[in-house]
Formats: C-alpha cells, structure tokens, sequence
C-alpha cells in the first residue's frame, strides 16, 4: 500500500476515534429532580454505557483495513460490528417505545472518563503502532475479551434492573450475543 494512503488512513482512524471520544467523555451528568426518576437515570447509565462501547466496537474492521490478520480474525472482527449494530438498532428501537429511555447522558464522573480515555488511547497506541503479526493478534483479542465481558454484563445487570417484560427479554438476548463474541476471543486466545 501507498506509504502516503496508509498515513492518510490511520490518521482518519485516529480523528475518528478522537470524535467518539469526545462525544462520549464530553456530556453533561443528568440532575436531580428532573421528571425521570433515579430509577430510570440509573438505567440511562447503563443504556448509554451499552450504546456508546457498541459505537465503538461497530467500528473494529476499520483497524484490520490498515492492520494485517488472518482470515478468522476479519471474520471475528466483522461478527463483533454486525453484532454492536444490532444491539445499537435494539436499544434505538427500546428508545422509539418508550421516550423515557435514552443513552445521551454519560453517568460517569469526570474522573472515571479521564482514566478510560486513557485507557482508550493506549489501546490504540498499542494496535495501531506497537504490534504486528501475532502479537498484534493477541492485544485485539485481549482488547475484545475485555470489551465483549463489559458489554455482556452491562446488559446483564440492565435486564436484572429493567422493569418493562420486553426490555428484560431483549436485555438477556443482547446479553447472550455478546457472551458468545466472549467465548469466541477466548477460544482464539487459547489456539
């Protein structure tokens, strides 16, 4: 590849990543005594914790056109955005049913968004320039094992807390899609 075309993409990657950071570290703690109640901004913690690490993880075979990997691992990479895609259009849909619901309030203090945008940054660091090969293989899927655990039990936790019936049930499916995409990168950790 075009030395030139290679910089220009990473370098788009990394704005990119730079705008969903922003967007996600950059939003205004929800108050006190609004007309939702602290049960449903506890939850909207949760929605929004669930929506914004699925932008993300939507996103992955950004990273393998600019990184190379096996064949197994794309095909890993595209089953972890079609499923972020599909919990996003879940939790848009759950939204369109009841206007209660929302993910547009980060629940974490500024301390906690701090630490994670650092987190964030050394991740990429790390795929982006610090690994090749199998290496590189073996941060992302250490990097998915984590995300895949935080997803699935932050719709764990959400479907144990969810009054709404229908709500519960598509909290635990989400919750199973990404137990499997867990079970996968262990799997492929272990081979």
């Amino acid at each position: 590849m075009n030395p030139f075309i290679r910089w220009l993409i990473l370098n788009l990657i990394r704005a990119e990543m730079l705008v969903c950071f922003l967007s996600v570290f950059c939003v205004v703690m929800p108050t006190r005594g609004s007309e939702v109640s602290d049960h449903q901004i506890y939850l909207n913690g949760g929605y929004y914790l669930l929506h914004h690490l699925c932008e993300d993880e939507a996103k992955l075979p950004l990273l393998l056109d600019v990184k190379d990997a096996p064949p197994e691992i794309k095909s890993y990479a595209d089953h972890i955005s079609k499923t972020a895609k599909e919990t996003i259009a879940d939790l848009e849909h759950m939204h369109e049913s009841d206007a209660r619901l929302k993910f547009d309030k980060n629940p974490l203090p500024s301390i906690e968004r701090d630490v994670r945008e650092s987190i964030q940054a050394d991740k990429q660091h790390q795929l982006l320039f610090g690994t090749t090969g199998a290496e590189f293989v073996r941060a992302l899927l250490v990097s998915q094992a984590e995300a895949s655990a935080y997803a699935l039990n932050l719709a764990k936790v959400l479907s144990q807390q969810e009054n709404d019936p229908d709500r519960v049930k598509a909290l635990q499916h989400i919750s199973l899609k990404w137990r499997a995409i867990h079970q996968e990168a262990m799997r492929l950790l272990r081979n």
